[in-house]
């Protein structure tokens, strides 16, 4: 017997040293959960941890990686702890769960044995931390449990580093009760009538008022792009050339082809005098002329466009310029931009999740990236009513905010829009976020 019991306290020293040294949370979870069966002869443990709503969870069990909260088995026993033996779990206590189950009148599921020892986690700083259960189809003798109430403080003094003990309960009883508690509330009530308005901030960049589009007139290969990036531009001057040769081809073509038509309708008028059938082709030929006319202004046109020339001033914007240089062009495709540098708007994109109730006129505030400190103004002049992706991939509305200033940006400018909505609480205005993360969750 002397023997058993040195083996038994030099256990209980190994277990307690591992508790001790335990890095993580989860290594102490599973020294306490397991290691336990060392000294103390057990089924199943359950190791509970206090919330801060003063409810216990089940954060481990003994044989099993990870725990299932959703398990018939774990939601009993949480159950059990929770709603009937929440009282008076301060002492290490030698449980009958059969009796406890009769009593009231509820069923205890099969693979739960019919005793408990229940061992709670008491640290001398912080208290009550949680409990571990020992489950056995035999009544706990009393050596094992003056041994549980041996490892409730070693235990809870191991739990001390990782458990952040806090309260809700214990924390409003203090803070909402009491002589200055008055502060409190008015604060609250501050909060919730503080009148404030809802803002949101977006993307944004500078871009032109109505520019003009530089697009291809036929499906064609641009040949060079004349102008460069940021380039001042006047009316008239040559803008984009595109290939041509087979333009020329073409023309050259249908000149000769008219040259033809009319060659041989001045043949046949000649012979129309004497000779019936030569009379009866002169409407043929006559719309043959026509038509080879029509195709050589067609093409004469053609050759003529494929020199883009710009139509208003401004300055030319042109993406990548160099990459242009024999690329195939659709009919309407963009090439490039005439805009003036001094009619400039905002361009925002509001992601879904984040807007506002948006109004004409609302303000904005644009806090372009090359100057944060200085905010521009600006007022909403429109925005969509369905959200498209912007070109970041993100699901958002387009809003177009006027420039109101003197100092006008370069166009191309990004930053960070301040977009101003209606009046609103600051309660909802902190809180707006969470609401709708709640809102989306639960559906109420």
């Amino acid at each position: 017997m002397s023997q058993d019991k040195n083996i038994k306290i030099a256990r209980l020293f190994s277990l307690e040293k591992k508790a001790r040294e335990a890095k993580t949370q989860d290594e102490l979870n599973f020294i306490v959960s397991n290691e336990t069966r060392q000294i103390i002869n057990f089924i199943n443990s359950f190791l509970f941890i206090k919330t801060p709503t003063d409810q216990f969870q089940v954060k481990a069990s003994s044989d099993l990686a990870t725990v299932d909260r959703t398990a018939p088995l774990i939601s009993f026993i949480e159950d059990l702890i929770n709603k009937n033996i929440k009282n008076n779990l301060n002492e290490t206590q030698n449980l009958n769960i059969d009796k406890i189950c009769r009593d009231l009148k509820i069923s205890k599921p099969k693979n739960l044995p019919s005793f408990a020892l229940l061992i709670p986690m008491i640290s001398p700083q912080k208290g009550f931390l949680g409990l571990l259960m020992l489950t056995s189809n035999e009544n706990f003798k009393e050596n094992e449990i003056e041994l549980g109430r041996h490892l409730s403080i070693t235990f809870g003094h191991a739990f001390n580093t990782f458990v952040f003990k806090f309260s809700i309960k214990d924390y409003l009883k203090k803070n909402l009760s009491g002589k200055k508690s008055w502060r409190i509330y008015f604060a609250i009530f501050l909060i919730i009538i503080f009148p404030i308005r809802i803002t949101s901030t977006a993307p944004v960049e500078v871009v032109p008022i109505n520019p003009k589009i530089i697009t291809s007139p036929f499906n064609g290969v641009v040949k060079e792009i004349v102008v460069t990036n940021n380039d001042q531009i006047s009316s008239g001057d040559l803008l984009v050339l595109l290939e041509d040769i087979d333009l020329k081809n073409n023309f050259n073509l249908a000149r000769q082809s008219l040259q033809i038509a009319e060659k041989e309708l001045l043949r046949s008028r000649q012979f129309s005098f004497s000779n019936n059938e030569e009379k009866a082709r002169l409407a043929e030929l006559t719309a043959q002329v026509d038509l080879k006319k029509t195709e050589v202004q067609s093409t004469s046109d053609k050759l003529k466009n494929s020199k883009l020339y710009a139509k208003t001033d401004g300055i030319a914007i042109v993406d990548q310029k160099n990459e242009w240089q024999g690329k195939p062009v659709s009919v309407g495709e963009k090439i490039m931009t005439i805009a003036d540098p001094n009619k400039v708007e905002f361009l925002i994109w509001l992601p879904v999740k984040d807007s506002v109730t948006i109004k004409e006129n609302s303000e904005t505030k644009v806090f372009l990236d090359i100057n944060p400190i200085k905010p521009l103004e600006g007022k909403i002049l429109r925005a969509s009513y369905q959200p498209t992706l912007s070109p970041e991939e993100v699901l958002s509305y387009r809003i177009i905010s006027s420039f109101e200033g003197k100092d006008v940006p370069r166009i191309g400018l990004r930053g960070t829009a301040k977009i101003y909505g209606s009046g609103t609480t600051l309660f909802y205005y902190l809180f707006r976020k969470p609401i709708t993360f709640v809102r989306q969750m639960i559906g109420i």
